[in-house]
């Protein structure tokens, strides 16, 4: 139900970096797979896949922030139809967080996402005449949500990640405040004008350091900050129809900085290639 569309390796020329396309169309289409989808995004900030599908941890992210879900719900995208008496029910409210968070496909259809329901859900409990939490997408409408949300998994240095994270849309990062360079070894983007044996020793002498820091009782996330910024991190995208529009218009301009522009064309390419075959 949640599964990667395709992949393309080696964006950067050095067997590392990636983007992959995934599908998250049917992510409501029950509680099942609302598990499913949330917990695939968050392991990847603690790099746990035995985690997917884990219902503990499922709970845990419901509550993360003050009471509020966390980020990773936002990867579960809700389709209401305008049409649909109790669909429109949640479109009632001058300040609502499913209008804010989302957007209008097809004229008749609002593209938003599971965070945003239950943003609304708190705040207005005794405003519906239904409990919304409870409300799932049908197979027909999963169908549109598919040609309109758009998810990537990317392998990117930190400078490339800081330029796409400045575009408003969802993001889910690996942690290394969580996860050690002990348990998943750091690598290294070397552009062409930083390739140099000196620039290795640097990142080798920074590495070092990181581990006797750790060695000598210092935490992940105070000793991260004498990593180099060229080091790669994985962090899934999640795209509404206006955001992925103003993302390429941005990032596959020619002025646009060479590593950015390369992860742009490679999402233009992933998406030309799931409309091949849908």
């Amino acid at each position: 139900m949640i599964e990667m569309i395709n992949k393309k390796e080696n964006i950067f020329g050095d067997s590392i970096a990636f983007v992959e396309n995934w599908d998250f169309s049917k992510a409501n289409l029950s509680e099942e797979n609302r598990i499913k989808a949330i917990t695939q995004v968050a392991s990847i900030c603690y790099q746990s896949p035995n985690a997917i599908g884990s219902e503990n941890l499922y709970n845990r992210l419901k509550a993360e922030s003050i009471g509020l879900p966390s980020s990773s719900f936002e990867f579960v995208p809700v389709l209401l139809d305008m049409q649909n008496n109790r669909h429109s029910e949640l479109l009632k409210f001058e300040f609502s967080s499913i209008k804010k968070f989302g957007e209008v496909v097809e004229e008749r259809y609002y593209l938003t996402n599971y965070r945003a329901i239950l943003f609304d859900y708190e705040k207005n409990k005794n405003g519906y005449s239904f409990d919304i939490t409870k409300l799932y997408n049908t197979q027909t409408e999963c169908e549109i949500i598919k040609k309109y949300f758009h998810i990537f998994l990317f392998k990117v240095d930190l400078p490339t990640r800081s330029q796409m994270v400045r575009h408003r849309v969802s993001w889910q990062e690996l942690s290394r405040r969580y996860v050690s360079g002990k348990r998943v070894p750091f690598e290294f983007y070397y552009s062409q004008n930083l390739n140099d044996d000196e620039t290795k020793k640097i990142v080798e002498s920074c590495v070092n350091h990181y581990y006797k820091l750790l060695e000598n009782g210092i935490k992940p996330q105070e000793a991260r900050r004498v990593i180099p910024q060229m080091a790669y991190t994985q962090i899934w995208g999640a795209f509404y129809p206006s955001q992925l529009d103003n993302f390429f218009k941005l990032r596959c301009d020619v002025h646009a900085q060479l590593e950015i522009q390369q992860v742009a064309l490679t999402m233009k390419e992933l998406i030309e290639k799931q409309k091949e075959f849908s």
